[in-house]
């Protein structure tokens, strides 16, 4: 695993080296040979520091015991209080005991043990003189295991850059023959997004080392070298290498200072520059994120360290990166990347549905302001309310959804619409235009009346779509479900529309739509009808060559469509008004404007 780690982190240097003419042979050596030299000068500076902090250690010996000396002198300390109290929880335990002893039953008494001599007898331990060969052994032998794994990875990683293209192929060979394009996906996503990731963090952690080795050679802090170049590399460790590099540089801090200034220096500078890095210079470095959530980066540490231990750790974010692209590209392991990516799972239509069935319309608005502030009103309403509207209505027509939530889903989508068209819109300039609400009182002659097809739901579109003429300053009117169907008639003929909208939501969309237009066609014969069922999908032909059967003028199943089918003379009515005073809200005009969906 340290050889793949390795290998994505010097491809991109031996592949350069390769086009400046170096042979495959010669460019792996260079860049191998080369990072062996980095890895033994950090590790020969870090050693030489080490000593050289082992040595002046005695020097320290008398602050530190004057230090803890002033620990313990207070009597009525925190510390004295605490050991004070845990001596006495021991005592108050122990007579406890001897009395349970004293008073039990002779028969379940424990057997007493043989008395013990007063005084305990000396013993003393010769070990024999070691020969050259067994002190040549004792020295060799810890460090054999780690010059073995790193000759290991040394060897695999060299072999890795040279037969990378062969590697490559076994693999698709293995894994993914017959699925070339999938698999050659996986692998490139895989060994871009490491790298970028290696690549990155190693500049923030050089960042980061070095400002903690001035700064702590600033403030007096001995070995300042070696506590910058353990930052650096312990920062490759997520969330606990930072802290685990600060630890000695504090703990030296308090042995060498007679007061608690040189301490809180020192803490101070770990914060600071912890802040600056995790706020500014990772999120600037990293761009692209790594594809994790928070949770799955401590999730894959704590495993891979159970798994490997320290290695296990400074690997965690790489391994776990290559499987949640494997998730992405194999549904077998979809779960790996829903599990543990950081992409949204759920459409936000389906979050906003959820939120309203658990009866959380607080987080609802949330998010649906967020949208609005982001891609504008109509937008909200064509991608987010309309689908998860429809979502409601096929839980309710296959009666997976009870009378209480229906209503609660649909008040509260009301109210939705309600206060977001209410909010004043804010134009180019900076000031507030006028809001949706005084937009809707409008004089002239009604344009569009909006009649729904039959329930609530249809009607709440229709009030959608009402909001957006009225943006446009088109003059329109909405029939409610109150108004019955023979009323419709007459209400339709005392408004006298340019263009009849009848709103309609699947899933029964083209039945109540149909139904209406063959009541209306008779009494109103030259009126343009425009049937929307919104969102509908899959093959609309039958269902548009039914509704027109029964008298539709034009079907739409979008808003932006929907308005286009106004009237010549209202559609330049209305974008003239859109010229004269912009609407960044929603940002999207009438014409050549692409549509949101």
């Amino acid at each position: 695993a340290l050889s793949v780690l390795l290998t994505f982190l010097l491809a991109p240097g031996v592949r350069w080296l390769e086009r400046r003419r170096f042979p495959r042979a010669l460019a792996t050596t260079v860049m191998v040979g080369f990072s062996c030299c980095v890895i033994a000068g950090l590790v020969w500076v870090s050693v030489a520091q080490f000593l050289s902090f082992a040595a002046s250690l005695p020097e320290y010996k008398d602050n530190i015991q004057s230090k803890i000396a002033l620990l313990r002198a207070d009597p009525q300390g925190s510390l004295s209080k605490a050991r004070r109290t845990i001596d006495e929880i021991g005592t108050e335990m122990a007579k406890q005991d001897a009395a349970a002893a004293a008073t039990a039953p002779r028969g379940s008494r424990a057997p007493r043990l043989p008395a013990q001599p007063d005084r305990p007898v000396p013993v003393t331990i010769e070990e024999a003189p070691l020969t050259p060969f067994q002190i040549m052994r004792e020295l060799i032998a810890p460090l054999l295991v780690p010059l073995t794994v790193a000759g290991a990875v040394i060897l695999f990683t060299f072999i890795m850059l040279l037969r990378r293209e062969d590697l490559r192929d076994r693999m698709i060979r293995l894994v993914g023959h017959g699925q070339l394009n999938v698999t050659t996906q996986v692998f490139e996503e895989a060994a871009n997004r490491v790298s970028r990731y290696l690549r990155m963090q190693l500049i923030v952690n050089l960042s980061y080392g070095l400002p903690v080795g001035i700064a702590l050679y600033l403030i007096g802090i001995p070995n300042a070298a070696l506590w910058g170049v353990l930052a650096t590399a312990l920062r490759f460790i997520p969330y606990l290498g930072a802290w685990i590099a600060a630890a000695l540089p504090i703990a030296l801090a308090f042995a060498i200072s007679e007061d608690w200034s040189l301490v809180v220096w020192t803490v101070a500078v770990f914060i600071v520059l912890e802040l600056i890095s995790n706020n500014i210079v990772e999120p600037w470095a990293y761009g692209a994120s790594t594809g994790l959530s928070a949770l799955a980066v401590i999730v894959a540490a704590i495993f891979w360290t159970w798994l490997w231990g320290a290695v296990g750790l400074l690997l965690a974010v790489p391994l776990t990166v290559c499987l949640v692209v494997v998730g992405r590209y194999i549904p077998q392991f979809a779960f790996l990347s829903i599990m543990l990516g950081d992409q949204p799972v759920l459409a936000l239509q389906d979050r906003i549905y959820q939120r309203l069935l658990a009866r959380d319309q607080e987080e609802a608005v949330d998010r649906a302001e967020e949208y609005v502030a982001e891609n504008g009103l109509d937008a909200l309403y064509e991608n987010v309310l309309i689908p998860m509207l429809e979502l409601a209505e096929h839980d309710r027509h296959n009666d997976a959804l009870s009378e209480e939530r229906t209503r609660f889903v649909l008040d509260s989508t009301r109210t939705l619409v309600d206060d977001l068209s209410e909010r004043p819109a804010v134009d180019s300039a900076g000031s507030e235009a006028k809001s949706t609400q005084e937009a809707e009182t409008l004089t002239g002659p009604i344009t569009a009346c909006i009649v729904p097809a039959r329930d609530e739901a249809d009607e709440i579109v229709g009030a959608m779509l009402r909001r957006c003429l009225a943006r446009r300053k088109v003059s329109a009117e909405l029939l409610t479900t109150d108004v019955l169907k023979s009323e419709v008639m007459d209400r339709v003929a005392e408004l006298a529309p340019q263009v009849l909208y009848v709103s309609a939501l699947p899933p029964a969309a083209v039945l109540h739509a149909s139904y209406l237009c063959k009541r209306l066609r008779p009494r109103f014969p030259d009126l343009k009808i425009v049937v929307a069922v919104w969102h509908a999908e899959g093959d609309m032909e039958k269902g548009r060559a039914r509704l027109v059967a029964a008298g539709a003028s034009e079907v739409v199943v979008t808003l932006k469509d929907s308005i286009e089918k106004l009237p010549p003379a209202a559609l330049v009515t209305a974008m003239q008004a859109v010229e004269i005073q912009p609407d960044t809200a929603a940002s999207n005009r009438i014409s050549s404007a692409p549509s949101a969906t």
